[in-house]
């Protein structure tokens, strides 16, 4: 989004609005309605669409998977299913599709090379995204398909206590380095990002259903020991403080 402001209607999201900055990811056929509340003719609302052709897809996946640079633990390779890919405002790919937007409209001759780059880049944050929206959907302790599907349900029933890498590899049944390295390359964040953004979902749903606990109690019972480490955590995710993200449900 460039400029202005939307309202998106889409099933999987729910209603919304879309202000500059943001982004959707949507598969192609993603029924939306778009309403425009602050449209004018002299201040037309301005956004941008990427579409990604799917025999660019099939052959950056079938790359990948030639390269052998990196099998995900929880599949036998990389694979795409753009049904099932709908977000909005995931930091990385909004800071790719950012340099992309750029390099479109720069002058810069080499702007076709640079810009199949970026894309191939996009490609990665895409199944990476996948690969994480899948870990938290099908989680489970008994799970055989991926360590890491144990590591999930362990972080989620310990998620208000104190939980350790040692704890998480242990989990796995992995060294530190090997976990470390296969759950970043997999999933695109760290092991350690993944509980801090479990935490701060609980803490959102907290904020948003039990309004007579405080902000410090809130900070605790989603595990944070340091209220104020809680506060720029939340505040560097969400883009509010958790006070203000309160009051949007105080009314």
């Amino acid at each position: 989004m460039l400029r202005g402001k939307k309202v998106m209607h889409i099933d999987n999201l729910g209603d919304f609005d879309y202000v500059p900055g943001e982004t959707v990811l949507a598969p192609a056929s993603t029924p939306m309605r778009i309403d425009f509340p602050e449209a004018e003719r002299g201040n037309p609302t301005q956004c941008t669409a990427l579409v990604i052709d799917d025999s660019y897809l099939k052959k950056q996946l079938s790359t990948l998977n030639e390269d052998g640079l990196y099998t995900p633990q929880s599949s036998g390779g990389w694979d795409l299913n753009v049904k099932e890919l709908i977000l909005k405002n995931n930091r990385e790919l909004a800071e790719v599709s950012s340099r992309l937007l750029s390099i479109f409209t720069s002058n810069d001759p080499f702007k076709a090379y640079r810009a199949d780059l970026i894309l191939r880049e996009l490609v990665l944050v895409m199944l990476k995204v996948q690969n994480l929206q899948s870990l938290r959907k099908n989680a489970g302790p008994n799970s055989n398909a991926s360590p890491f599907n144990a590591v999930m349900s362990f972080i989620s029933r310990q998620l208000t206590s104190e939980i350790s890498i040692d704890d998480l590899c242990r989990v796995a049944g992995m060294s530190k380095s090997s976990f470390y390295r296969s759950f970043t390359q997999e999933y695109g964040i760290s092991p350690i990002q993944l509980i801090l953004e479990e935490r701060i979902k609980y803490a959102k749903h907290l904020l948003q259903h039990h309004l007579e606990i405080s902000i410090k109690e809130v900070a605790y019972a989603s595990g944070f020991n340091d209220p104020n480490y809680f506060s720029r955590v939340f505040r560097k995710m969400e883009g509010v403080t958790a006070s203000a993200y309160r009051a949007l449900y105080l009314s």
